[in-house]
């Protein structure tokens, strides 16, 4: 039997995506996907961030319209989240978190270390990473260097 770890591929990424590169980010995250899919990886996990979150999980839900056996897992930091969110970042993190296939929710509301927690249990659950990460510092740059202290391999977008 295969540890669902071995099928689970986690996405970390900035916040801020330059418009000129959303497009082609979500080409090369969707590409991914397809690859990925047809090497046995289903269960793809998200933090429910703004930005590269946000577009890897829109890009999740969109491929299981054709691989039906794709699953969407979020874990949020807190169940407050959103609350700092546009009202355009609020209505699209709830549709996301509506069609995810599952949702770990780690605190009730906003502590110091929710976001690294978050970021370290994506990792732990997972074999492989796919992050865009155009820095070596932040909150991203840490969970790269976590999945590669744990060794779990991570495909790094620039």
């Amino acid at each position: 039997m295969t540890d669902s770890r071995d099928v689970t591929c986690f996405f970390t990424g900035h916040r801020d995506i330059p418009k000129s590169r959303v497009s082609e980010l979500k080409d090369q995250v969707a590409r991914l996907i397809g690859a990925l899919y047809r090497r046995g990886w289903r269960v793809f996990v998200c933090g429910g961030a703004v930005g590269f979150d946000q577009l890897c999980a829109e890009t999740v839900l969109a491929a299981k319209e054709k691989m039906e056996d794709i699953k969407l897992h979020l874990v949020l930091p807190c169940a407050n989240q959103c609350e700092r969110f546009s009202d355009s970042q609020k209505e699209a993190y709830m549709r996301v978190k509506a069609a995810a296939d599952s949702v770990d929710i780690l605190h009730d509301s906003y502590t110091r270390a929710c976001m690294l927690e978050r970021n370290r249990k994506m990792v732990d659950m997972s074999s492989l990473g796919i992050a865009f990460c155009n820095r070596d510092f932040g909150g991203t740059a840490y969970t790269v260097n976590y999945a590669r202290k744990q060794s779990v391999d991570i495909i790094v977008l620039k």
